[in-house]
């Protein structure tokens, strides 16, 4: 049984919709021509494996939830051991590919004027260390909490609180948005980490189609629902 989103939800300007519903006027489709015609890994079980339009690095991958949330602590308040399931089996495929992989989220509320720059949940997937991560973010003086698992993202999906994740296989971090962060923070902070120049780790200055089209290669053949 798919999911649904919350009672009421609805998507303005959230491009993520409009390309997993097959629309041909996107982001994506602008961007790439057509060549290659889309960058959806796999479906499956709410949720679609995408490659990032732009990776930083080889392996910066999307997991993006099919219908309109703002935050995946909103999707886990919804739809709980699911979608933790789901991402197990992503990070089993992940490791043996790309190798250890962190995944960075800023999860977005209408509560804040601060969240807003996230229209539709995602999170992104990369090949970092979580205390390389971590000490650039409380050098910009975040502090963060620590959880006992991703299905602890649901009482801040509850409290529809904004928040930046930055977990691994064994320790998840959230880190409180208290104030208005500079734009795409987290992607920011991976292209600080990956040596990449500012501000060419935003997608708007430099698209790196040739990484795209490795990491759709590495991942032909993953699959989200257990068989």
């Amino acid at each position: 049984m798919p999911m649904s989103g919350p009672a009421g939800a609805f998507c303005v300007g959230a491009d993520f919709c409009q390309e997993l519903a097959g629309a041909t006027d996107t982001d994506f489709s602008r961007t790439y021509r057509g060549s290659p015609p889309s960058r959806i890994i796999c479906r499956g079980d709410g949720l679609s494996l995408l490659a990032d339009m732009s990776p930083l690095t080889v392996g910066h991958l999307l997991v993006v939830s099919d219908d309109h949330y703002l935050s995946f602590g909103e999707v886990i308040a919804d739809h709980g051991r699911r979608v933790t399931d789901v991402l197990d089996l992503i990070i089993e495929q992940y490791l043996g590919t790309f190798g250890e992989p962190l995944m960075m989220e800023h999860g977005s509320s209408p509560v804040m004027d601060g969240s807003a720059c996230i229209t539709h949940a995602h999170i992104h997937l990369l090949p970092l260390r979580l205390d390389d991560v971590h000490r650039a973010m409380t050098r910009d003086g975040l502090a963060a909490t620590e959880l006992s698992g991703m299905i602890d993202l649901r009482a801040l999906g509850e409290r529809r609180l904004p928040y930046f994740l930055c977990a691994d296989r064994h320790r998840h971090r959230v880190y409180g948005v208290a104030h208005r962060m500079r734009r795409q923070y987290l992607r920011s902070i991976a292209g600080e980490l990956l040596g990449i120049p500012d501000p060419e780790w935003d997608y708007a200055v430099v698209i790196r189609k040739e990484l795209l089209e490795v990491t759709l290669a590495k991942t032909a053949g993953w699959r989200i629902a257990r068989r």
